[in-house]
């Protein structure tokens, strides 16, 4: 039986993701920080879906978590498809940032996404047509630097999809600019 990990699923747009590949009946991992909203997004989902959920507490600024659950993952289930969210806005000029919290926005919204794949990537090999979807989320209108960012991660992700070409396993990115309630999809 396969499984999609979703990560950060007690989020808005990581629930939405669950909801979504749990109506297309896909058996899902739910990753998160917050175990309330696991756990209700878990129960949520098998009442009205009927697939198999797991969910599991992490938190992405800290790298033990990753390897831990991507460890457990990896031991007791087939993953053919992560979902990779992240904001990637900064809410205040970098210069007004305290050294750990600008530490902890970059593990969260950029570091942690490679390191999933980095430890879910063996299990995801072992399918013929895996997928990774990096999503994206921005506060519209994208600043240049966020721009950059952005496209730093579709140029690797690129360079990815170049060098696992035989394998199966496909990287897509998804950009969301999130002008007031509106969110935009651009890819």
């Amino acid at each position: 039986m396969n499984f999609s990990v979703i990560r950060s699923a007690d989020t808005l747009w990581g629930s939405a993701a669950a909801m979504e590949l749990a109506m297309q009946k896909r058996h899902l991992i739910l990753l998160g920080k917050e175990l309330p909203a696991l756990e209700s997004l878990r129960h949520k989902i098998e009442k009205h879906a009927g697939v198999h959920v797991q969910h599991f507490q992490t938190d992405d600024a800290v790298t033990q978590d990753i390897i831990s659950v991507c460890d457990h993952i990896n031991m007791h289930y087939e993953v053919d498809l992560l979902f990779n969210f992240a904001e990637i806005g900064f809410e205040q000029k970098l210069e007004d940032f305290d050294i750990h919290q600008l530490d902890r926005k970059l593990k969260v919204s950029h570091a942690a996404g490679t390191l999933y794949l980095h430890q879910l990537l063996p299990n995801l090999l072992l399918h013929g047509n895996a997928l990774v979807m990096q999503f994206w989320c921005c506060a519209a209108p994208m600043q240049p630097w966020q721009e950059a960012l952005v496209n730093y991660n579709r140029h690797y992700s690129e360079f990815l999809n170049s060098e696992w070409r035989e394998t199966g396993l496909t990287i897509k990115n998804f950009t969301v600019e999130v002008p007031g309630n509106e969110p935009v999809l651009m890819f």
